[in-house]
């Protein structure tokens, strides 16, 4: 009897994510030809590969020493596929990305229609979401996102460093005493997207060290979106990527917290399966994103320590917004502003 790959790849799904029919799902495989897949590889190989049972699923030992073995396989046979394909100049087939709301608006909309120009008989999908999708079960075939927690088995490739920004709607700031230092955020309701912490503490993450500050409130969620209409509404503070908060702050409807403090910015990483690496619909997304993206890849590198990851100002006006003055929160004024605004040259 030979080795099928159809088997090998079902057992190899059936560990990522964890369960024989959670993987015949994924593959669009009837459970019970899974089962009898599954079967048929073991007699081949010999050995009980999978505990499965009421209540019980993993790796037996043998299992563990085989699973390595098929990995390689799968990949050698799909990056042979992927390099025959190159032979066809034509893409076609489908490629889903999934992407924030924010990101897929602000950086990739600008380019996805020269890429289907491009490529014209590929089916291109994007699906906008906040939460991270399961590229094992064949959610997406690319991800980009902030940050690559949980994501450590995933190929990532850095796209730039999101700025983050404290920011707060004026008829909040104008309830508040003048914030002008890190200390003078006690006390404050904070809105973030950061990991749960002590009920009220709130993590602001400076460029040179972490700032723990307690809080009176803090609403997490993983929409930063969701974060900017509370701010908005005069929920609190807001910790978000200046990309997200750009057009809120152009607008007047949110102003910077502490525009000086230097925070430490998130990588924006597109993200991948290491066995696609070579498939062909991918790479060439991946080169075009790049590519598209290089001018402001470049400016980045350029930049300071404060306009890669804090607030200057000076960045939010040259680099976000064609206004020339920027609202900077420091709390009531006598005026009857909410805020100071400081004119930039």
């Amino acid at each position: 009897m030979d080795l099928l790959m159809s088997d090998v790849r079902l057992f190899v799904k059936a560990v990522e994510v964890g369960g024989l029919t959670q993987a015949a799902d994924a593959l669009g495989v009837p459970k019970a030809s899974a089962s009898r897949q599954l079967k048929r590889l073991e007699v081949l190989v010999g050995h009980t590969l999978l505990h499965r049972g009421a209540g019980r699923f993993g790796l037996t030992g043998e299992g563990r020493l085989f699973l390595p073995t098929a990995k390689e396989v799968l990949e050698a046979v799909d990056q042979a596929r992927a390099q025959l394909s190159d032979t066809d100049e034509t893409l076609t087939g489908q490629l889903r990305i999934s992407v924030p709301g924010y990101v897929g608006r602000e950086l990739l909309s600008p380019h996805l229609a020269a890429f289907m120009a491009a490529h014209p008989q590929l089916k291109l999908t994007v699906d906008v979401s906040a939460d991270r999708v399961d590229l094992f079960r064949e959610d997406a075939d690319v991800m980009i996102r902030a940050g690559r927690e949980g994501c450590e088995e995933l190929v990532a490739r850095r796209i730039k460093r999101l700025a983050r920004i404290l920011c707060a709607a004026p008829s909040y700031l104008n309830r508040h005493p003048a914030i002008n230092a890190v200390n003078d955020l006690a006390g404050h309701s904070f809105l973030t997207s950061g990991p749960e912490r002590q009920a009220m503490e709130m993590v602001i993450p400076g460029l040179d060290r972490e700032h723990i500050v307690e809080a009176t409130g803090v609403f997490r969620a993983n929409d930063p979106e969701l974060l900017l209409r509370l701010a908005c509404a005069g929920g609190g503070i807001a910790l978000v990527p200046l990309l997200c908060a750009k057009a809120a702050i152009q607008s007047g409807s949110l102003v910077p917290v502490l525009p000086s403090l230097d925070l430490m910015p998130k990588e924006l990483n597109l993200m991948y399966l290491p066995a696609r690496r070579n498939t062909r619909k991918i790479r060439t997304f991946v080169d075009f994103i790049f590519e598209a993206l290089e001018p402001s890849i470049q400016v980045q590198k350029h930049e300071g320590p404060t306009s890669e990851g804090g607030t200057d100002p000076r960045f939010l006006a040259t680099n976000s917004f064609p206004c020339s003055a920027v609202a900077v929160a420091t709390g009531p004024q006598e005026r009857g502003l909410d805020v100071r605004y400081q004119q930039l040259a």
